[in-house]
């Protein structure tokens, strides 16, 4: 069996944006010599937004035999509670920051071929997740399912949502969700927005599913929010649809 190679390079970023915000960490040994724009700015400073705590960032290169050479954006998180509260499901923290990022970026999109997210709790556990540029364009357009469902469910168009379900794949009573739906969000609220958690790709029954979970916030009671859907599909169909109080 072939030996796997692997050469890492980093650079630590000095942003060229003004000043740092609390808990944003930029220097490096090599800091002079790069900056980030404005883009890479905007999606650190959601990130932090979002999940507070600290944030380290870096861009390396890494070259292996098997898969040649990459070069990554990577995010150090660490110190935050809200990312420690949903540890049990780390899918959540390290594909939302991946994501959060990546949705900021524009023609600095083509400079990468992942980003990287490194977790670290607060007893100093490492996590680390690599997340193709590809996935998450994918992931872009496919995370539109779950934005649009809350969209019917925001207008109150029962109809059309009922349209969308599909329970072919997971058994479910179609004819029962709607009139429970329609009976249970007026007790919630009307929809504000949906915030995102994250996503996580699984395979069932030949389909990669990808599982998309979230928040609705609303005026009266907020509630969490997922859906799966079919990853390599461009309809707009759910498989499931569940709430969390």
């Amino acid at each position: 069996m072939n030996r796997i190679l692997s050469i890492t390079f980093l650079v630590f970023l000095l942003t060229s944006c003004g000043n740092k915000r609390e808990g944003e960490e930029k220097t490096g040994l090599l800091s002079n010599l790069v900056s980030i724009t404005d883009n890479e700015n905007n999606g650190i400073e959601e990130i932090l937004g979002f999940y507070g705590g600290r944030c380290e960032y870096s861009i390396g290169v890494s070259a292996s035999t098997s898969d040649g050479t990459k070069k990554y954006f990577e995010i150090e998180m660490s110190q935050s509670d809200a990312i420690d509260k949903r540890l049990d499901k780390v899918y959540l923290p390290s594909s939302n920051i991946a994501y959060r990022f990546y949705k900021n970026l524009k023609e600095e999109k083509k400079n990468y071929d992942e980003i990287k997210v490194v977790l670290i709790s607060k007893d100093n556990k490492k996590q680390e997740f690599n997340f193709p540029i590809t996935l998450l364009e994918k992931a872009e357009k496919r995370i539109k399912v779950a934005e649009k469902t809350v969209s019917l469910l925001k207008e109150k168009q029962f109809e059309e949502l009922k349209e969308m379900l599909n329970n072919e794949l997971v058994a479910f009573d179609k004819e029962e969700l709607i009139p429970r739906l329609k009976e249970f969000e007026p007790q919630l609220g009307n929809i504000l927005e949906f915030r995102l958690f994250g996503f996580k790709i699984t395979e069932i029954k030949d389909k990669e599913l990808m599982h998309i979970s979230g928040a609705i916030i609303r005026d009266k009671q907020n509630n969490e929010f997922s859906v799966d859907i079919d990853f390599n599909s461009d309809k707009y169909e759910l498989y499931q649809l569940q709430y969390k109080l």
